[in-house]
């Protein structure tokens, strides 16, 4: 009946609610600027999330371009062995 399906549809979304707020700490934990911040709003969480994953982002190119150095340093090295054997 009507009533059964608004408690199930009530339950379902409840469920619903929870999952998020469940997703939001675990985002909220994974940004070591809110790890400790219990109070931070949803919209504090998705923007520090999102200065956060830019900074990993500009990480991961500088570590990229310093590996690309280090591998091209190697063959030269790698090249000057051969040459003084």
């Amino acid at each position: 009946d009507e009533e059964e399906r608004r408690r199930t549809h009530n339950v379902m979304e409840r469920q619903r609610r929870n999952e998020l707020k469940n997703c939001f700490t675990r985002l909220r934990d994974i940004v070591p600027e809110l790890s400790h911040n219990d109070k931070a709003s949803k919209v504090v969480i998705l923007k520090k999330a999102r200065d956060f994953i830019y900074g990993l982002e500009d990480e991961g190119h500088i570590l990229e371009s310093k590996r690309n150095k280090l591998r091209a340093k190697q063959q030269e090295l790698k090249a000057r062995l051969e040459r003084l054997r």
